[in-house]
C-alpha cells in the first residue's frame, strides 16, 4: 500500500468580492454591515457571522446581511471541511434571493460557489449539476455588467471541474480574462484546467503569464511549483515554493508544500525542517503533522512520528488515511494490538479505500496471538476463484496457507511494469513477515532486502523492510 501523503492543494479562488448593495446612510445596521463585510475580507468568517446574525435577530428579511452571512458561512465551512456550514450558507443565499426578489444578482455568487464545493466536498455531481443550471440562466440575462459577467463566467468555470469537464471550464476561465484581464482567480484556476486537461504545455504557458502578470504573488509561484510537482520536476518545483517563501516568508503553504516536495524527492532531514516551520506559523495542521510524521519515520525517528501521527489524529478524528498512518507507524514499532485499533478505525471510516489494509490487519491479529480469529476473518477470501482475486486478496491467500510464494510471485502481472514492481515489493515483504513468524531469520532478512531492492520508498512495505532490517 502506498503511504496517503496528502499535497495541500489551495483553493483556486474565491468569489471575486461584490457588493451586495450601495451603502444605505438611513440603514441602522450600515455600519453592521460595513463590519461584516471588512471582517469577511479580512478572513475573519467567525465575525462577519456573527455580525450578520445579530442583523437578523433584529431584521429577519435583511436580504444583504443573508448576502454576508451567506459567503461567510461558504468560506467558513469550505477552509473547515464542514458541509454543514456550506449548506447553511447555501440557505442564506436563497434566502437573500428571495427578500430581495431576486433583484441583485450577485446574490447568486455565495449559492454557485457552495453548490461548488458541496459537489466536491461529498462527491455528488448532481450538486454542480444543479450550480451548473443556475450559472447558465444567470449568464443569459443581457443585463449583466461586464464585471457581473466575468464573475460568472469563473464561478461557471469552477462548476465544470466537479464535473470532470476542463475544457469547458477553460473556456469559461478564458472568457473571464478577456473580460476582466486581471481577474486573480481566473488567472490561477485556468493553468489548472488546462492541466486537468492534460494540455500540459498550455498549463505552463499559463502559469509563466500568471508570474509575469503577478510577479509579487505567492501564490502564483506556489501553484506553478505544484504543477510542476505533479510533472516530476521536484527541483523545479523547489525553486517556486522558495520564491514563494521569499516574498512572504510568514506564507505556510508554500513552506509545507516544499517540505512535500523534499519529502518526495528522498531529504526527509530537510522536509522535517520545512514541516515543522509550517507548524510554528500554524500549529494545528493536522496533515503536516501527519506529514511530519512520515519525515520522521524515514528517519528510523519512530518515537516522534508516532506523537505527530497521534496529534493529526486528534484533530482530524474522521480521517481514515491519517489513523492508517498511525498503524503503520505503531505496526513498525511492533506494537501490533495498538497498530490493529487504528487500521479497524481506518477501515470503519472508509470500507472501499482501506481494503488495502487487509494482509496488514491479518499480520497484526496474528502478531498479537489472535491467528485463529485472523484466520476467520478473512477465510472468505479462499472461496474466491484465484483469477478472480485482485492484488490484496492474493497476498491473503498467501497468509492463509492456501497458495505457495511462488504462487504469490507468479500472480504479479507484467503487462504494467510500474505495478507490478509494486507488487514485486509488497510480496517480498509478506513473504519475509511470514518467514519471521516460521523462525526463519535468514529468509526473511533476504526478502526484506529485496524489498528494498526496489526502491519504491513510498510504500508502507518499503518501510517495513527499513524497519525490519534497521536500515534507514
Amino acid at each position: 500500500m502506498s503511504r496517503l501523503l496528502p499535497l495541500l492543494i489551495l483553493c483556486l479562488g474565491i468569489p471575486v468580492a461584490a457588493t451586495a448593495q450601495p451603502p444605505n446612510p438611513n440603514d441602522p445596521f450600515a455600519q453592521q454591515k460595513m463590519q461584516a463585510d471588512q471582517a469577511q475580507q479580512q478572513g475573519d468568517h467567525a465575525k462577519s457571522i456573527e455580525l450578520s446574525s445579530q442583523i437578523l435577530q433584529q431584521k429577519p428579511d435583511d436580504h444583504v446581511a443573508f448576502y454576508l452571512r451567506a459567503s461567510a458561512r461558504v468560506e467558513s465551512g469550505r477552509e473547515k471541511g464542514n458541509t454543514q456550514t456550506i449548506r447553511e450558507g447555501v440557505g442564506d443565499a436563497r434566502e437573500a434571493i428571495r427578500f430581495s426578489q431576486n433583484q441583485n444578482v450577485n446574490y447568486y455568487l455565495p449559492y454557485l460557489y457552495g453548490m461548488m464545493n458541496l459537489a466536491v466536498m461529498e462527491n455528488k455531481k448532481s450538486h454542480a449539476e444543479t450550480a451548473l443550471n443556475v450559472a447558465n440562466q444567470i449568464l443569459a440575462r443581457p443585463s449583466l455588467t461586464t464585471e457581473e459577467r466575468a464573475n460568472f463566467h469563473y464561478q461557471r468555470g469552477m462548476i465544470y471541474l466537479p464535473l470532470n469537464k476542463p475544457q469547458e471550464a477553460a473556456k469559461d476561465f478564458t472568457e473571464t480574462i478577456k473580460l476582466a484581464p486581471d481577474h486573480f482567480a481566473a488567472l490561477l484556476a485556468l493553468p489548472d484546467a488546462y492541466a486537468l486537461a492534460g494540455n500540459n504545455e498550455m498549463a505552463l504557458a499559463s502559469f509563466n503569464d500568471v508570474v509575469q502578470k503577478q510577479p509579487n504573488s505567492p501564490i502564483v509561484y506556489n501553484n506553478r511549483a505544484m504543477f510542476y510537482q505533479q510533472q516530476g520536476k521536484l527541483q523545479e518545483a523547489v525553486n517556486d515554493f522558495s520564491r514563494a517563501i521569499q516574498i512572504d516568508p510568514k506564507y505556510h503553504h508554500a513552506i509545507t508544500n516544499r517540505g512535500f516536495a523534499y519529502l518526495e524527492g528522498g531529504k526527509p532531514q530537510v522536509a522535517e525542517a520545512d514541516l515543522t516551520q509550517s507548524l510554528s506559523i500554524a500549529p494545528n495542521q493536522p496533515f503536516v503533522l501527519g506529514m511530519r510524521g512520515e519525515a520522521r519515520l524515514l528517519q528510523g525517528k519512530i518515537a516522534q512520528a508516532i506523537e505527530d501521527q497521534k496529534q493529526a489524529v486528534q484533530l482530524d478524528p474522521q480521517n481514515a488515511a491519517l489513523h492508517s498512518d498511525l498503524g503503520f507507524s505503531y505496526y513498525f514499532n511492533q506494537n501490533f494490538s495498538e497498530a490493529l485499533a487504528q487500521f479497524n478505525l481506518a477501515v470503519q471510516l472508509a470500507p472501499e479505500q482501506m481494503k488495502v489494509l487487509n494482509p496488514w490487519i491479518y499480520m497484526a491479529m496474528v502478531r498479537s496471538n489472535q491467528k485463529p480469529t485472523a484466520d476467520a476473518k478473512f477465510q472468505a477470501t479462499l472461496s474466491q476463484k484465484p483469477e478472480s482475486r485482485d492484488s490484496v486478496d492474493t497476498i491473503l491467500a498467501f497468509l492463509l496457507g492456501a497458495i505457495s510464494e511462488a504462487d504469490l510471485l507468479k500472480s504479479i502481472d507484467p503487462k504494467d511494469p510500474k505495478r507490478a514492481k509494486a507488487q514485486t515489493c509488497e510480496a517480498h515483504y509478506f513473504i519475509g513477515e511470514k518467514a519471521l513468524l516460521a523462525g526463519d531469520s535468514a529468509k526473511a532478512t533476504q526478502n526484506f532486502q529485496l524489498t528494498l531492492n526496489t526502491n519504491l520508498k513510498n510504500l508502507s512495505a518499503y518501510r517495513g523492510a527499513q524497519y525490519a532490517l534497521k536500515k534507514f
